[in-house]
Formats: C-alpha cells, sequence, structure tokens
C-alpha cells in the first residue's frame, strides 16, 4: 500500500476467526471483568486487522470508524504542524488503546493519524455498533467508558509531561 494511503476495513469475520478473536480477547485484561454477555458482545463488534510498517491507519480528521487494541507491533500517533510536518507525539503498543475518539459522540473524528511503525495487528471495534451497544445496555458501557476514560486520562498526562518538557526551557517572560 503507497505511504500515504489510508487502511481499508477489515473483511467480515467467519466462525473461525470469530473464535480467534475471542481466545485474543479472553487474555486481555480489559476484558477478563466482563460478565460474559458482555464479553462476547464485545467480541462480536471485533474484527482483527494488520498495517505493515510505514502504512497509514488513519488521518487526522477522518471519520473515526474504529477503536483499536493492539495485539502485536507498535503504532504511532501523530499530529500535523504547519511548516513542519507531521510530529509524532506518542508511540504505542502490545495492549495499548488508540482510536478512542471514534467512540466518543461529540468528537467522532481522529484527534490524531495513526502510522504503523512495524508491521502491526489489532483487534478493531466498530465504533458505531459498539456506541449503540453501550446505549442499549448501560451496565456494558460503564465498563467500556471506564476503561476509556482511563486511557484519556493517561494520554492527557502524558501530553502535560510532553508541555512541561517543551516550555520548561523557554526563558520567555511569565
Amino acid at each position: 500500500m503507497a505511504e500515504n494511503a489510508v487502511s481499508q476495513d477489515a473483511v467480515p469475520q467467519n466462525d473461525d476467526s470469530q473464535r480467534a478473536v475471542a481466545e485474543i480477547l479472553r487474555g486481555n485484561p480489559w476484558f477478563q471483568a466482563l460478565k460474559p454477555s458482555h464479553f462476547q458482545k464485545m467480541v462480536d463488534l471485533a474484527s482483527v486487522m494488520q498495517w505493515h510498517e510505514g502504512e497509514m491507519i488513519f488521518r487526522e480528521g477522518d471519520p473515526g470508524r474504529y477503536l483499536f487494541l493492539i495485539l502485536e507491533g507498535h503504532v504511532a500517533l501523530e499530529i500535523y504542524l504547519p511548516g513542519q510536518g507531521r510530529k509524532t507525539i506518542l508511540t504505542l503498543g502490545p495492549d495499548d488503546v488508540f482510536g478512542w475518539s471514534a467512540v466518543l459522540p461529540v468528537v467522532g473524528t481522529r484527534t490524531a493519524s495513526a502510522r504503523a511503525v512495524t508491521l502491526s495487528r489489532a483487534v478493531a471495534f466498530a465504533s458505531q455498533a459498539l456506541r449503540e451497544a453501550c446505549e442499549l445496555d448501560h451496565d456494558l458501557g460503564f465498563h467500556v467508558f471506564r476503561r476509556l476514560t482511563n486511557v484519556i486520562a493517561g494520554r492527557l498526562s502524558a501530553t502535560r509531561l510532553q508541555l512541561l518538557d517543551m516550555y520548561a526551557h523557554d526563558k520567555g517572560p511569565s
């Protein structure tokens, strides 16, 4: 795939791939606390995607269609800075979640771009279907959004540290 091309959608799941997704998710702490019906709902919404090194997963400003859980590899989150181009703000690895803005009904668009740094695989959850499932089952919604809130809080903390590092050297007027 060309460097600037954006990854296509996942292939629909068959029974074997659904069983494989279930096995993958059973080993992840995010899913171990879910009751069986919630776990099955998450499996039903999931597919596995793979990207080659350098492949663009999505771009900042694109509509968000998936929430991702990295299984293997590394993914860089990037923002565009006028006059400077794309800058990596965070690199994620196995068991990290990205694409959370796709699940939030108000945000809906990507707040950063994502690019595979290495050959990478992730479980992708269809964001609209996940939002609808959370609306229909508030217990599931509580578990999903509590976990996403922790992800977002971690990202805000990392961003704060980056800003402190950037501006700690600024000796300008206060």
